[in-house]
């Protein structure tokens, strides 16, 4: 529908400037479109402001040099409440303060074999807030063979382990159990029978019992 003239009133008019009042059954977009206000270019100047009710919103139009209307201000959309929108950058800082504090695993030297059948006693001194030790023995693959929860006392934490089966690469992993990250392993170990001592007496060589090896 095209403007309709006799639906455009003057609401306020002070220093040259005019606040008008228009209303239609007409669209926000066809309000806004170009030279729609074109049949009231004699009473409109630029920098009126028409306060336009449409058939689907409320909008705040500035009239140009030419007639031509601003982008404008829509007020209300379809009945719905009037809506604001703001965007800001906030500065804000964090200050963080802690305190250092000493930890430390020390474990205990590691046998370089042990016997089939005996136990592996296993040992390590504590340094700092630390309360429970979860000591675990390791094949060569890295594999959990057993653990054990050990609480902390006098700065101490021990444990005994039965020997696994013979063969080399094991090792003792020391572990804070309230803090997984903080460990340390051994160095690796065999489970095997001992090298034992030969000695030369004359022109025969003994073994560490006192017995004879026969060579042939």
């Amino acid at each position: 529908m095209p403007f309709i003239a006799t639906n455009l009133t003057v609401l306020s008019a002070a220093n040259g400037f005019t606040l008008w009042h228009y209303r239609t059954t007409d669209s926000r977009d066809q309000v806004q479109a170009a030279d729609y206000f074109a049949p009231a270019s004699m009473q409109m100047r630029a920098g009126d402001i028409v306060m336009a009710q449409t058939a689907d919103a409320t909008i705040m139009l500035a009239i140009r040099t030419g007639n031509l209307t601003g982008s404008g201000l829509t007020i209300d959309v379809a009945g719905a409440a009037p809506e604001l929108r703001r965007s800001g950058n906030l500065p804000f800082r964090i200050t963080l303060t802690g305190n250092a504090q000493t930890r430390a695993i020390i474990l205990d030297p590691m046998p370089e074999a042990i016997e089939p059948g005996a136990s592996i006693p296993v040992g390590a001194s504590i340094l700092g807030n630390i309360a429970n030790i979860t000591f675990q023995l390791v094949n060569a693959l890295g594999s959990v063979l057993t653990s054990q929860n050990v609480a902390v006392s006098a700065g101490r934490a021990s444990a005994l382990f039965a020997a696994q089966a013979t063969g080399g690469g094991y090792r003792i992993v020391a572990r804070n159990a309230a803090d997984t990250s903080h460990s340390i392993t051994s160095a690796p170990f065999a489970i095997g029978a001992p090298p034992r001592l030969l000695t030369e007496e004359g022109r025969f060589l003994l073994l560490e019992t006192g017995g004879q090896l026969l060579l042939f």
